[in-house]
Formats: C-alpha cells, sequence, structure tokens
C-alpha cells in the first residue's frame, strides 16, 4: 500500500518530466528519419558545387576599339564598271591656304626683241630659193631642188654672220666647201662656199661678225664665185629671204 503511493508520487513529479523528454526525443528522431528519408530521394540531384576563386583561370579583360569615322574620305567601288568615268571627290574642309588677292604681276613694259638678221655678203642674189621646185644644175647637169640663196662675191670677200647664234658647227664639205652652221633656237643656218673660217664650234657670234671669206663651192662651180646660204625652221628649209633682202 505504501509503495503504490510511492510509485504515485513519483510520476506525479519527476516521473512526469521524463515521459515529455522521451515524447520529445521519438518525436525529434521521427523527424529526423522523415528529413533523412527526402534527402535519399534527392539524392539523384546533388547541390551544385561552387568553384573555388583560385581554380579560376584569370582571364584578361579585352578592351575592343571602338570604330573611328573618318570626315570626306572618298570610298573606292569595290567593282567599278570600266566604262564608267572617275567622280572627283571634293572635301568639305576649307583650304589651309586662302587664295591670294594681290594683284596679278603687269606684263613687262619692255619690247619683245626679235632677232636681227642681215646678208652675210654685200652682193646680188644670182639664184633664189626654188623650194619644191626643180632647177637644172649647171655644174651637177641634174634637176634637183634648190635649197638656199646664192649670193655674188670675189674670192677673198669677208663673210659675216646673217643673224646672232650660237656656233654649232664648223667644217670642211666635199661638194659645198667650208661650212659654218648657226644654231639661233628653232632656226638652223648654214653659210657654205667659204675660205679661212674665223670661228670654232661654241663660239657665240653677233649679226655682222665675221665667219670667213669666199672661197670655193664645188657643187656649184660652173657659176660665178659665190656663197650659199640655206635656212631651215624646225629642219625644214625656208627661204632666206623671208628673213632679210640681198644687198644690191
Amino acid at each position: 500500500m505504501k509503495n503504490n503511493q510511492e510509485s504515485k508520487s513519483f510520476w506525479k513529479g519527476k516521473g512526469f518530466y521524463l515521459a515529455l523528454t522521451l515524447v520529445i526525443a521519438g518525436a525529434a528522431t521521427a523527424s529526423f528519419l522523415a528529413i533523412n528519408s527526402m534527402m535519399d530521394k534527392l539524392g539523384a540531384d546533388p547541390a551544385p558545387q561552387i568553384q573555388g576563386e583560385e581554380d579560376i583561370p584569370w582571364q584578361e579583360e579585352q578592351h575592343t576599339p571602338v570604330e573611328e569615322k573618318q570626315e570626306d574620305v572618298p570610298v573606292a567601288p569595290t567593282s567599278p564598271s570600266s566604262s564608267s568615268k572617275p567622280q572627283s571627290t571634293v572635301s568639305s574642309a576649307p583650304s589651309s591656304s586662302p587664295a591670294s588677292s594681290a594683284p596679278a604681276a603687269p606684263a613687262s613694259s619692255q619690247p619683245v626683241q626679235t632677232p636681227s638678221f642681215a646678208s652675210p655678203r654685200a652682193g646680188a642674189a644670182l639664184q633664189a630659193f626654188s623650194g619644191d621646185e626643180l632647177v637644172f644644175n649647171d655644174t651637177m647637169k641634174d634637176w634637183r631642188t634648190h635649197n638656199g640663196m646664192d649670193l655674188a662675191g670675189a674670192a677673198g670677200d669677208a663673210v659675216t654672220a646673217p643673224t646672232g647664234a650660237v656656233v654649232a658647227r664648223a667644217y670642211e664639205d666635199p661638194q659645198w666647201g667650208g661650212v659654218v652652221e648657226l644654231n639661233a633656237g628653232k632656226l638652223t643656218v648654214r653659210v657654205c662656199g667659204l675660205a679661212d673660217i674665223a670661228v670654232k664650234e661654241g663660239d657665240t657670234v653677233a649679226v655682222g661678225d665675221a665667219l670667213g671669206t669666199v672661197g670655193e663651192l664645188p657643187a656649184e662651180s660652173a657659176m660665178e664665185t659665190h656663197v650659199h646660204l640655206e635656212f631651215l625652221e624646225d629642219g625644214a628649209y625656208v627661204d632666206p629671204a623671208e628673213y632679210f633682202a640681198p644687198v644690191e
């Protein structure tokens, strides 16, 4: 009887708390088992692993350049047509050198000097320039053009430069005797039939300067003594009388 009362006192005191502890422990165990079962079901989808920062390779930041646009640059066609004309490109930028407002320099007031000419001999014209016309040569006994002017003179008479020029050549020719060739720009002058030539290649002469004296002229020896004068303009024979009148 006494034991029953003590047993009841125990359950009313400490026994109550022991029972409560067992209930809580059972509930915790059941919860753990339930959570564990759920985790087993989710085991097929494991949580993704977080890669450590030290395992990530360093990538240098790339800077993409921004395309720069240039103004007023002509664009060439990719497939130009062979028949199309090129288009001129006009720049919208102002010119770096403004147009000069200074007036143009006035033309020179000095008169234009033309070369002067004079007859190399104070003698009559024995035979004139024939151009394309054939004339009979008494010495050669044939018909030919007469490409110059023949001026009469006695052997030893002075022969002078018909114009200012540079001596291009001074030589002896078997047909034309002593020859002095003058270069006067576009004009070439040949004085043939000379003796005692007084100039040499490279000399500069003025109109009236001595070239030599009247000598022999084998190609026209059937005529009386004279000098043969030829003018060539741009390589073509022209009439010397167009430049000066023979002295009678």
